[in-house]
């Protein structure tokens, strides 16, 4: 099994250098067919999918991907810009949050 990275426009390229294959869609696209149609293929076993684009996959096609198991769907946060801050929240701190019951500020 392999590892699929799907990302927006002109940003697979530092993937691609490292020899991983990509889908490259276009902003706004709502990813939930192309994940179906991966997992019938049955060929990634990893399919690293860049925020934007999960936080548009239907709860139908998430519970179908995740009822069978594989691929696994990994989050990712790529910076629009060199140097840019993360936009969404860290996962360390949802993790934090969700274990002690608390929001904390975590300084960098």
């Amino acid at each position: 099994m392999q590892l699929l990275v799907i990302t927006g426009h002109d940003e697979s390229l530092g993937f691609r250098c490292a020899g991983i294959e990509c889908r490259e869609v276009g902003d706004g696209s709502d990813i939930s067919n192309l994940l179906l149609t991966l997992q019938a293929e049955g060929k990634y076993g990893l399919i690293a999918v860049e925020d934007r684009y999960l936080s548009r996959v239907s709860e139908n096609v998430m519970r179908r991907m995740i009822k069978k198991g594989l691929p696994i769907i990994l989050p990712i946060n790529i910076p629009q810009k060199w140097g840019e801050v993360e936009v969404g929240e860290s996962p360390v701190v949802k993790l934090i949050r969700r274990a002690i019951g608390y929001q904390i500020k975590i300084k960098r």
